[in-house]
């Protein structure tokens, strides 16, 4: 009942006012006050923020703050509204809620917010490690010809084709160990879980800093192709004390949430 009614009043908002307000930070604040102050979780705050963190947050300074935990998305291509939903792994009625002239088919290169909460409540409690993308797997872990270099050399995760600017959520409760730049994997987030880590890379956008803490199934960064890459995708990697595992044996063996070829089991 709370989040329809959170829904529903910024619906209302929306015809007068953007979906977000400008805060002046206050003396004192910091992103995990102001985070809590205004149930609007660390990671879309920096969505909403490019190039915020900690270390710049200043007294003074105007921030943009969500009116409810939710982001804005746009397609380079027109895509259905069923579609938008499964990458954001909610119901299509949750994007209706807030922009009631949606529309069945979103026309490209327009923005859409899309809500979110702390944690997706669309994944159930069926496995320890969720997906953190809706997409295809394009290339499977263990050896393969690598696309760009042509040699046999052994892929160390799975490649989800997803859009640039889709969101990636955590697949299991941990710590953010690294979070930037590395060759190769591009813009790279580490999520360490202890006995496991977890990589998300070629993001587009991180929106996460080392040391916060993330729940399974938090927004954490959006899709891209950064560094070795072809095309926009998500490479995913589960590793135990450090040993490249394949993700697939972890994550929940099930077509509803991400489509990928069929395996034998």
């Amino acid at each position: 009942m709370r989040k329809i009614l959170a829904l529903a009043l910024i619906s209302i908002v929306a015809t007068i006012f953007p979906f977000y307000i400008n805060y002046q930070v206050q003396k004192g604040d910091t992103l995990y006050s102001i985070s809590k102050g205004f149930g609007i979780p660390i990671p879309i705050l920096l969505d909403w923020n490019t190039g915020l963190a900690p270390s710049n947050l200043r007294a003074g300074s105007s921030i943009k703050v969500p009116v409810v935990p939710g982001i804005m998305f746009k397609s380079t291509k027109s895509i259905s509204l069923s579609e938008l939903a499964k990458y954001f792994f909610i119901d299509p009625e949750e994007i209706v809620t807030v922009n009631p002239s949606i529309g069945s088919t979103i026309p490209a290169n327009k923005e859409v917010f899309v809500p979110l909460g702390k944690t997706n409540t669309s994944f159930a409690q069926i496995s320890d490690f969720i997906w953190s993308v809706y997409g295809r797997i394009t290339s499977e872990f263990g050896w393969r010809i690598h696309p760009i270099y042509g040699k046999n050399l052994f892929h160390t995760g799975v490649d989800i084709s997803v859009p640039t600017g889709t969101p990636v959520f955590a697949s299991k409760s941990g710590v953010v160990k690294y979070a930037g730049w590395m060759s190769g994997y591009g813009n790279l987030i580490i999520i360490d879980h202890g006995s496991f880590e977890t990589y998300y890379a070629h993001l587009s956008k991180i929106n996460v800093y080392v040391g916060l803490q993330v729940e399974k199934g938090d927004f954490i960064a959006r899709s891209g192709s950064t560094g070795t890459s072809t095309g926009p995708h998500l490479h995913f990697e589960v590793r135990k004390y450090g040993e490249a595992n394949d993700p697939v044996a972890y994550l929940p063996r099930t077509t509803t949430y991400v489509m990928r070829r069929v395996i034998s089991e």
